[in-house]
């Protein structure tokens, strides 16, 4: 069976600055567990200086199904992109890039380029393809969801 490929986009905002942003996402104490609401499991291998750290993820998808991933940084541009390759039942590539809104915010991109390795994802795609879509947006929006509020958790004062 063909893989079927996807391009999604997510755009989140966020109202603290880039840097602090950056920071948190980088953390090495960063706990994902407290902001990404569908992530059930996550095992990390972390390196120094950020390239050739991995992420093994199982995510819950709002229609039921399991979904593990496999994330190796294969590029840092320093406060602004982290490129990953992408393996498991989603194989491909993503980045997530930041930039400074006026008045202080930050964007984040996030895009995958990726296809579908679970047979049964590739078999019956034609027909749930727009649940697929539906179930990564609604993923995607707790995790920005998720982020607003421990960035403001952890906001000083």
């Amino acid at each position: 069976m063909k893989p079927r490929s996807y391009q999604f986009g997510s755009v989140w905002v966020v109202a603290v600055p880039l840097s602090r942003c950056w920071d948190f996402l980088t953390s090495p104490g960063q706990r994902w567990f407290d902001w990404w609401p569908r992530l059930r499991e996550i095992e990390i291998q972390r390196t120094s200086r950020l390239v050739g750290s991995r992420a093994v993820c199982t995510w819950k998808s709002p229609l039921g199904y399991r979904l593990r991933t496999s994330l190796l940084v294969t590029e840092v541009v320093e406060g602004t992109r982290v490129r990953m390759a992408a393996g498991g039942d989603l194989t491909g590539l993503a980045e997530v890039a930041l930039s400074e809104l006026p008045g202080g915010g930050t964007r984040i991109d996030v895009t995958w380029w990726v296809h579908t390795t679970r047979t049964w994802m590739n078999l019956l795609a034609p027909a749930l393809r727009p649940l697929f879509l539906l179930g990564h947006r609604a993923v995607m929006r707790g995790g920005e969801r998720g982020l607003r509020q421990a960035l403001a958790a952890e906001s000083p004062g």
